[in-house]
């Protein structure tokens, strides 16, 4: 009884409270109806319907039940909106970010933006919104390290962002994306002030180390003035090149989470893949690239065993398959790095897979780019090049890099059959040290 009593007032001060906050500036006809058709329903009934609300109807729901302060829905409604209208976030990213970083209880949404932007800034950064773009907002991307962007470009986008926002209004010259950095020197020293004042919370998340010598000496260099002194970037990039700076590198294009290779061999597999990936800028950097690595299964933390294997990765999509290789080979123990692609993935299908743009590979003991082996199905061959079998591993060919023997499961062999090179010098059996699985995202 006295339970009832309770659940009794804490309605109706929810009642109360929620026809007192729906009586202020309501002037706006959906949000009328999302107040007092939705709202009531919830108040009353404790149930939520999506099914008959818009995306931005259910952004304005999202609003309101902050505003109305039901704590228990924050959760739900983001967690609603993210799983069923992905593709209206990602196409209005500047819009829903702003709002989610006005509301405080927003964190899930906050996180969801701020990762689809980090992943691909291009459209935020280019956007006729981004000058409007909260600091907040600004701050949160500039804090991580996976921002897929050449830190050059990333620094030109916050000194756009900077003179849009100063105090002192400061014209700006923007050509093709870029400050036309000719004209700084028409810049009074109020400006610089104004400048640094407006920059100063975000200055300190700039990787200055991840920025060329040349581009720093003309795109970097004309700020200086508003700089930190502490973090000696003249020096760091002309004379000391032993002084620290506190934040790391951002993760580098085609990043993997790897114990057998580096990013470096991860953009050479990323070319092998598409030629379209891994190529240089101007600059003679990597450029960013659309394909990333997703460790799915590790054989020394999920277990060396076909069934894990698959387990971990069926139906997973296109995936890479990187493999330490032990031998004993005249006496002399030989270690490898080998490798395959499959451009659909597994599924126990227990058939061959057919496909003309697999292939197998040899990096050696990662040491010399000119030891690597790369090695495609030959296309006359193609109807046998990835083998998909429940009681197998990760096989290519009819042999050609197989493991095949489900009570040994780290061992395997290559013998040259449908590929157009071999990828070891010898078709004996070998040891697997380590294995790694990605699923490969395009």
């Amino acid at each position: 009884m006295r339970n009832d009593f309770m659940c009794m007032v804490i309605l109706i001060l929810r009642v109360n409270h929620y026809c007192l906050t729906c009586s202020q500036n309501i002037n706006d006809d959906k949000c009328k109806y999302i107040k007092l058709d939705v709202g009531e329903r919830y108040v009353y009934t404790g149930t939520l319907v999506f099914s008959n609300l818009t995306t931005s109807e259910i952004i304005h729901l999202l609003e309101t039940i902050d505003e109305l302060a039901f704590e228990e829905l924050f959760s739900h409604v983001q967690e609603h909106l993210i799983s069923h209208s992905s593709e209206f976030i990602k196409q209005n990213i500047s819009t829903v970010t702003d709002i989610a970083f006005k509301h405080e209880a927003f964190k899930i949404l906050q996180t969801y933006c701020i990762d689809l932007i980090t992943k691909e800034p291009q459209p935020f950064f280019s956007s006729p919104a981004f000058l409007s773009t909260n600091e907040s907002i600004l701050i949160a991307i500039l804090s991580s390290d996976d921002v897929r962007i050449e830190e050059i470009i990333l620094w030109n986008y916050i000194i756009q962002w900077g003179l849009h926002n100063s105090s002192t209004p400061i014209e700006m010259i923007i050509k093709d994306d870029e400050i036309e950095y000719e004209t700084i020197d028409e810049y009074t020293s109020i400006d610089f002030t104004s400048l640094k004042t407006t920059l100063s919370p975000l200055l300190s998340l700039i990787r200055f180390s991840d920025i060329s010598t040349e581009d720093y000496e003309t795109k970097v260099k004309p700020f200086q003035s508003i700089l930190p002194s502490n973090l000696l970037l003249w020096r760091y990039h002309f004379e000391d090149k032993t002084i620290k700076i506190n934040l790391t590198s951002r993760k580098p294009p085609y990043s993997i989470n790897s114990t057998l290779i580096n990013h470096k061999q991860s953009t050479i597999i990323a070319n092998w893949i598409d030629s379209n990936e891994g190529n240089l800028n101007v600059n003679g950097k990597i450029q960013f690239g659309k394909i990333r690595f997703n460790l799915l299964y590790r054989g020394s933390k999920h277990q060396f065993s076909f069934k894990k294997f698959h387990k971990m990765c069926d139906n997973q999509g296109p995936s890479l398959v990187l493999i330490k290789s032990k031998s004993n080979i005249d006496g002399c123990c030989k270690e490898e790095i080998i490798g395959g692609y499959n451009p659909v993935g597994w599924k126990s299908a227990n058939q061959y897979i057919i496909r003309d743009d697999s292939f197998i590979f040899n990096l050696g003991d990662l040491s010399s780019e000119s030891n690597y082996i790369l090695s495609r199905i030959q296309p006359n061959l193609k109807y046998y090049a990835i083998y998909d079998g429940e009681n197998f591993g990760p096989s290519f060919g009819k042999g050609d890099m197989e493991f095949s023997c489900i009570s040994r499961p780290r061992e395997g062999f290559c013998r040259w059959r449908c590929y157009d090179k071999p990828i070891r010098d010898t078709e004996a059996r070998f040891w697997i040290e380590e294995i790694e699985v990605f699923k490969v995202i395009q």
